[in-house]
């Protein structure tokens, strides 16, 4: 086989949902080789119209990519995604193993803390990289057939510093934000407690703009992160920043009237008025979610340190009994001063 392009890696998407299919797409917009490994629905998709993708503010625009269902699609792949969830991330790690090229780099863009671990304990002859998307994709219908998957709040990609050189070159030509950082648990920490909104967002039915819009929803997601900061210090646990958010400050700017929270949150973060979390769409869908990865790990850590978490119990609790009953109307959340009727 003949080398590529260390600037523009061959690349396989395992688990191509929105963020796999997205971060495909740019790609093989900068020129990079890529398939997509996906559901038939995405397939039958892109077969009827195309793979069309947009960066925040910005217009869809097509792009070549073929998507293909089987593991053995990533075979000759410089570079193999991993994005499916984080309870899929051992299964889907031994179907693509036997077709792994010897030198090929696997990286994990996926939420929560352990699949990085799960990655290497599948595959420990492959360099496992980590690294994190910090922005919502949503995939909508494009026109005239297609799918269409479309960035919808601001923020980086964060890799492990040196994990993945050819994948961050060609990440920055298709103009991405990418930080590399040589501690990318601190990264992750930081983005499971932003992430810890996915439940609300998931529970109150309404898009994310609207949702944080609403004082009552922020304080739910305030008490759920002070509870997270709780555990975080006792462990000795220091998330970095990511981008402009800074989650430390985040429970103490969420519960703050509406106008001032608008003042106060405008320059961190740009939100289109679609967005919503990907727990949203897999309830809707009567899939499974990401619970335990995010607000469960609090819950875990608060048990192993003695710490209580009734908020972030509550969230996994009402997210896991929805089931498949779709997103609205309000559901039971919790607040400070215990459940309420939303």
């Amino acid at each position: 086989m003949s080398p590529s392009d260390p600037a523009r890696p061959r690349v396989a998407v395992l688990g191509a949902g929105c963020i796999g299919a997205w971060v495909g797409g740019v790609l093989a917009r900068a020129g990079c080789p890529v398939v997509l490994i996906g559901r038939p629905r995405l397939a039958a998709a892109v077969a009827a119209g195309g793979l069309h993708v947009a960066s925040l503010g910005a217009r869809a625009r097509p792009v070549p990519v073929g998507v293909e269902t089987a593991p053995e699609a990533a075979r000759g792949a410089d570079v193999v995604i991993v994005a499916v969830k984080g309870g899929d991330t051992l299964a889907a790690a031994e179907s693509v193993r036997p077709f792994l090229e010897p030198d090929a780099v696997v990286v994990s863009f996926q939420n929560g803390l352990r699949n990085p671990d799960r990655l290497r304990q599948a595959l420990p002859a492959h360099r496992v990289v980590p690294g994190m998307v910090s922005f919502n994709v949503v995939w909508d219908d494009a026109p005239g057939g297609g799918a269409r998957f479309r960035q919808l709040t601001s923020g980086p990609v964060a890799l492990e510093a040196g994990g993945a050189p050819g994948l961050v070159s060609a990440l920055r030509s298709a103009g991405v934000d990418v930080v590399e950082t040589p501690d990318m648990q601190a990264v992750q920490w930081a983005k499971l407690v932003l992430n810890l909104n996915n439940a609300v967002n998931a529970l109150s039915g309404l898009p994310l703009a609207e949702q944080l819009s609403q004082r009552h929803h922020r304080k739910v997601l305030a008490a759920a992160m002070d509870e997270a900061w709780a555990c975080l210090d006792a462990a000795g646990i220091r998330p970095a920043a990511i981008g402009r958010m800074r989650p430390r400050l985040a429970p103490r700017i969420l519960p703050l009237p509406d106008w001032l929270f608008r003042l106060l949150a405008a320059p961190m973060i740009r939100i289109d008025p679609a967005a919503r979390s990907s727990m949203a769409d897999d309830l809707e869908r009567g899939r499974p979610t990401e619970v335990q990865d995010i607000n469960g790990e609090i819950v875990a850590l608060g048990a192993r340190l003695g710490l209580p978490t009734p908020v972030n119990a509550g969230l996994v609790a009402a997210v896991e009994g929805w089931g498949g009953r779709g997103v609205g109307p309000r559901v039971h959340v919790l607040d400070r001063g215990g459940g309420e009727e939303r």
